[in-house]
């Protein structure tokens, strides 16, 4: 059923809100939906109840963002959901150029140039398909059995050169252990970590470990993540000593206040403005329109954030804003993955190495982050030219 899950406040909350609008909405008569007669709760307004069954089945999805110049150009468009992730003064790459983001409005973010090549890559959310937690444990069981030296099956034994280089070199862990990698370039200070737990999770540690190093000594973090780990690479050397050390109440694979401080290191107010365009269509608090006659995605945003403004602000305890903030942290940021995994990484054993070089399990990490700079050599000459280096280290 669909309401099985909703408590009795909860019930009665939401009867009052698509009867009369709640608290926020009571003086508009448009949202007054329902009326009681005989004991039932009907509609009788023929066009809402056209447009409700013409919102049956909506499919959301994220839309597209226009990045331009303060004072110049439209440079082109980029997912929402990168988007709502930047706070201002934070750089991207775009295009293969750097950009600082200045703010978004009207569905169009505005930047300006920014002075290094240090920055986020945003990604197309339809090319990510995270890790299962099943397949995640799976894998991390098969790196183990390489660890102690077993190679069963096809595709173990074709790595197993590569990943004796990585034995050599650093490190391969076993299924209890999570090995975090030290290495001093001339990019700056690279701290790699590899929980194995899926792109979409490590995204979020990433954010949160940024965070809690920053809290400790205040330095800016350039992340990249895959399935197998994260990068964080910094100008200064990071306190990873201190934040290793489960003393410290800012510990870095502590689960406490999991929700406090990844709601911190990201813009979790702005996703929450713009997970609830979504909610409020589905809700019936803004139509999209007609067919051939539809809303804008700005339109759209436009009436939708108004609504959550006025809600946070007259009404904040609004089931539907706890579920922005919700499916934020859940669907976005996987908070229930990141504290499964938060209390998995603290009951490990952390394994720190310092390579000289970097490491076969490193290696995708920074291809990921590279290939977003522009340059006069081809990605693929680069990416030639860091693998030839590294197979003459390997002889």
């Amino acid at each position: 059923r669909a309401y099985a899950g909703l408590t009795s406040d909860e019930w009665e909350w939401t009867l009052r809100f698509v009867g009369t609008g709640g608290e926020s909405l009571g003086a508009y008569p448009e949202y007054a939906r329902l009326e009681v007669e005989d004991g039932r709760h009907v509609l009788n307004d023929r066009e809402q109840a056209r447009r409700h069954r013409m919102s049956i089945g909506t499919i959301v999805s994220d839309a597209a963002i226009v990045v331009q110049y303060l004072r110049g150009r439209v440079l082109g468009s980029i997912e929402e959901s990168f988007v709502a992730r930047l706070k201002p003064g934070d750089r991207f790459f775009f295009g293969g150029v750097p950009l600082e983001f200045v703010r978004v409005r009207d569905m169009r973010a505005w930047v300006c140039r920014a002075p290094n090549t240090r920055g986020a890559i945003p990604r197309w959310m339809g090319s990510r398909m995270p890790l299962s937690g099943e397949l995640a444990h799976l894998l991390r069981a098969r790196l183990g059995e390489a660890a102690d030296g077993r190679y069963r099956g096809p595709e173990l034994t074709a790595l197993e050169p590569l990943l004796e280089i990585q034995r050599r070199w650093s490190a391969i862990p076993h299924a209890d252990q999570v090995l975090v990698e030290r290495v001093k370039s001339r990019d700056g200070w690279h701290v790699f970590i590899y929980p194995l737990e899926g792109r979409l999770v490590h995204e979020g540690l990433a954010a949160l470990f940024a965070y809690r190093m920053s809290l400790v000594q205040p330095m800016s973090f350039v992340m990249s993540s895959n399935d197998w780990g994260m990068e964080l690479l910094s100008p200064d050397e990071p306190p990873l000593d201190a934040v290793l050390d489960v003393r410290n109440d800012l510990f870095l694979f502590s689960p406490d206040k999991l929700a406090e401080h990844i709601t911190a290191s990201l813009n979790a107010a702005e996703m929450a403005k713009r997970q609830f365009r979504d909610i409020a269509r589905v809700a019936g608090l803004v139509f999209p329109g007609f067919p051939r006659s539809g809303k804008t995605a700005r339109q759209l945003q436009a009436s939708s954030g108004l609504f959550f403004d006025v809600f946070m602000k007259y009404e904040p305890d609004n089931l539907l804003i706890a579920q922005a903030h919700r499916e934020v942290l859940e669907r976005q940021l996987e908070r229930s993955r990141l504290g499964t995994t938060l209390q998995r990484l603290a009951q490990a054993t952390v394994v720190i190495t310092e390579p000289r070089r970097f490491s076969p399990l490193s290696f995708p990490l920074l291809v990921d982050r590279t290939r977003n700079k522009v340059s006069s050599e081809r990605l693929s000459d680069r990416i030639k030219r860091m693998q030839l280096v590294l197979e003459r280290a390997a002889g």
